[in-house]
């Protein structure tokens, strides 16, 4: 580990709700099923299968967030694991899409979780920064209105950039062209989920492109399918575009069927700038010392190449953080 501490720059404050905390919140709510249904018998860990298990399982997890102190909670226990993972400087994205779906303020929120992230500063050393995102198959007046409200946060509240997930078949990342375009001279960075299904084919590689070419995209989330095309490498290559890789969620998801499968070594060779992440820590269960160690294991990531990947990673996060 680096000195400082690592850089992770794609978590989803949803996907990083405790087990812990989702009984908590389920017992607030009058919803005593939902644990049993979401976690194993102990109550320790997450469980679902495949993609769609996930996204409903997340689903669940986010219908139990309602109030800006169930935000600031889910906050400052991340800000504790991060801690104790070695993180100093993490980039949180936060769906405001759903958010505005469920009828609840984002400002509102965001306001809580910029009080939390100053608690986790000072009780843990750890850094907070947030990512808003919009749903991409929910249409793009939708992500206008995400956009928006992100706008309205701005720096003041911990905003560092916006991005852009959800079902890249059924909301391409072009269709959002004009509103990165104001993202983008707003001064706030751009980040979206692409290539993260390699079993699309050549319409995730086309994600990729989207997201670069017609957005403006300075960070990739997981591009597993950039290794299809040597052309859509170089790109990312010459344009020091990054890649946020997420290996212990893509294979929680079916993305992948196994870590040895997951192409950092390509990328690393390639010479793309890329970091190695969690993106939901505790519904998948994952930690960056983990996901490094298994670097190590599977793509024989040497000391330096980790180094040089943290080193890489506060280069291309969206605010300071040496």
């Amino acid at each position: 580990m680096t000195p400082a501490g690592r850089v992770e720059l794609h978590t989803h404050l949803e996907g990083s709700v405790t087990p812990a905390r989702l009984i908590l919140l389920a017992e607030k709510y009058g919803q005593p099923g939902l644990p049993a249904a979401l976690l194993n018998e102990d109550g320790s860990a997450y469980r679902f299968e495949g993609f769609h298990g996930f996204l409903d399982a997340f689903k669940d997890v986010t219908s139990l967030l309602r109030t800006p102190g169930d935000f600031y909670a889910a906050a400052r226990d991340l800000g504790g694991i991060l801690k104790a993972d070695g993180v100093s400087y993490a980039e949180v994205s936060l769906s405001y899409g759903v958010l505005l779906k469920r009828n609840i303020d984002p400002v509102t929120v965001q306001s809580a979780l910029f009080d939390a992230a100053a608690e986790v500063g000072e009780r843990d050393g750890v850094t907070i920064r947030w990512i808003p995102d919009a749903v991409r198959q929910w249409g793009v007046d939708a992500g206008w209105r995400a956009w928006e409200a992100a706008a309205r946060a701005g720096g003041a509240l911990g905003v560092v950039g916006f991005g852009l997930g959800g079902d890249e078949a059924a909301g391409p990342a072009a269709d959002f062209a004009d509103l990165f375009a104001e993202v983008k001279s707003e001064g706030f960075g751009i980040t979206i989920h692409a290539g993260e299904m390699p079993a699309m084919g050549r319409a995730a590689v086309d994600s990729i492109r989207q997201a670069v070419e017609e957005c403006g995209a300075d960070r990739i989330g997981h591009g597993l399918a950039a290794v299809q095309d040597p052309l859509m490498l170089a790109t990312l290559a010459a344009r020091g575009v990054f890649v946020e890789m997420c290996p212990g969620s893509n294979v929680r998801t079916g993305g992948i069927a196994d870590w040895s499968d997951h192409p950092l070594r390509e990328i690393l060779d390639a010479g793309v700038p890329c970091c190695l992440n969690t993106d939901d820590r505790a519904m998948f269960d994952l930690d960056l010392e983990g996901e490094y160690g298994r670097a190590a294991e599977y793509a024989d990531l040497s000391p330096e190449e980790h180094d040089g990947m943290q080193k890489a990673a506060r280069k291309a996060a969206f605010h300071e953080c040496d």
